[in-house]
């Protein structure tokens, strides 16, 4: 620290001398008085010494309160001893730092022009104490920015690590799958959308996580449901297979021909109760396989719910219903005909087949937003809502205790949810009052104006 002063030390020198020089060029000692008070201001002795007159011109400033450190005689002296004068005639200027000498100085010597010359003297002492006292001022500013800039540091740093902790903290919830945890981060930046990209990757999985396990509990449900029913299935092939094999020795082994044509009767029932079975497991696999076709027309409602009802007579009188239906307004509707057909007769069949003892049912056609319903309602005791809201699932059957002879295995209303959807509709039961209304419904078909004209 010291030397870097002493070296700009005399480069002051060296610009005051250069100063002193134009000055003196210009205006001769009168022209000094500026210079010489920056001389002063940076604690600087100032002696011109004409050679030829062999007298000082000048020696400090008496404008200022300097006094000069060395006598002018003395000064002389010891120029002519280090061969000051001889020095000079090669060199622009030369600098002394003997210790011992006059002071315990910087001794500066130059040439103003062919014989007068400038003597220049700055302690060290000065020098040594400035660059002490600056040396100390910056050691404090130096400890004072190290402190500051460890506690910028760390404030900068908390400042960035937390939010960092905070989405770590959160991501290993993620991973655990808890997402109770949330990313509350307002920086402003890009850590900020970090957060916000690991809270929607969190509702997004806890999403999709939920409608996985929804889905695996409703696939348990359908396996659960399948196994029953295979094993309903199973039990009641076993049933007319074993009635069909005894009657069919017993027919083998009679003697009498007035039993055989009770015999072909018991027969006959109970094929044909397999081939029904059978039929509605073919119908289901080609409508959920996709090779079943579509002949989509325009037809009337009205038209096909009468069909259905009037071919269900027997049925019907068989067990004393009377069927109520409100069909005036004619609806007409876009769809496979024939399907709507075995979807209307499933759901009117199982309406007759569960009527309980008021033996109510009736019919009636709605429309709403450009759909067709159709309203089928028959009286049953409450069924619960868990049950009503599956019936129409594959497999499913609300009475699991119920026997054979009910001929129900969860088919026919999967079938018509099947068909529906096919049609781009919709189907559900309901209560209503002492009974079950069970519906679908389908694109209502309009007339257009040319067509309307035509006809």
């Amino acid at each position: 620290m010291e030397q870097f002063y002493i070296h700009n030390k005399k480069q002051e020198l060296i610009q005051s001398s250069i100063s002193i020089q134009q000055a003196y060029s210009q205006d001769g000692i009168t022209g000094l008085q500026e210079p010489l008070q920056e001389c002063a201001a940076q604690n600087t002795t100032v002696l011109v010494y004409d050679q030829i007159q062999r007298n000082f011109i000048f020696l400090g400033n008496q404008n200022t309160n300097v006094d000069p450190r060395i006598e002018s005689e003395l000064w002389l002296r010891q120029a002519e001893q280090d061969q000051i004068f001889n020095k000079l005639q090669g060199r622009k200027y030369v600098f002394m730092e003997a210790d011992g000498q006059l002071t315990d100085s910087i001794y500066f010597y130059t040439k103003l022009n062919e014989h007068t010359y400038l003597f220049m003297e700055t302690p060290k002492a000065y020098i040594e104490t400035t660059a002490n006292t600056a040396l100390q001022f910056f050691a404090y500013v130096s400890i004072g920015a190290l402190v500051l800039g460890i506690l910028a540091t760390y404030f900068m740093a908390s400042k960035i690590v937390r939010p960092i902790k905070q989405i770590d903290s959160t991501a290993q919830k993620i991973s655990n799958m808890d997402f109770s945890e949330k990313c509350d981060v307002h920086t402003g930046d890009e850590i900020e959308a970090l957060a916000n990209s690991v809270n929607k990757m969190s509702d997004a999985l806890k999403q999709n996580i939920d409608i996985l396990k929804r889905d695996l509990e409703r696939e348990e449900q359908t396996n659960k449901m399948r196994r029953e029913f295979v094993a309903n299935v199973s039990h009641d092939f076993k049933t007319p297979l074993s009635l069909i094999s005894a009657y069919s020795e017993a027919l083998r082994d009679n003697t009498e021909p007035e039993k055989s044509g009770e015999i072909c009767d018991i027969l006959v029932e109970q094929s044909n109760t397999m081939s029904q079975l059978v039929n509605q497991l073919l119908t289901l696999t080609q409508l959920e396989s996709g090779m079943m076709t579509y002949e989509m027309s325009f037809f009337s409602i009205n038209e096909l719910v009468s069909t259905v009802i009037h071919n269900c007579k027997i049925l019907l009188e068989k067990k004393s219903i009377t069927v109520q239906s409100n069909l005036e307004e004619e609806m007409m509707v876009q769809g496979d005909f024939n399907r709507i057909v075995q979807v209307f007769t499933n759901i009117f069949e199982n309406a007759i087949k569960y009527v309980d003892g008021k033996k109510k049912i009736s019919v009636w056609l709605t429309r709403q937003n450009g759909m067709v319903r159709v309203n089928l309602f028959n009286s049953h005791p409450p069924i619960p809502q868990q049950d009503l809201n599956e019936v129409f699932d594959l497999f499913y059957r609300a009475d699991k205790s119920r026997a054979a002879s009910a001929k129900s295995y969860g088919i026919g209303l999967a079938i018509v949810k099947t068909i529906i959807q096919a049609h781009e509709g919709n189907c559900g039961a309901y209560h209503k009052d002492d009974g079950v209304v069970f519906w679908f419904e389908l694109k209502e078909f309009v007339f257009e104006d040319d067509e309307e004209e035509f006809e």
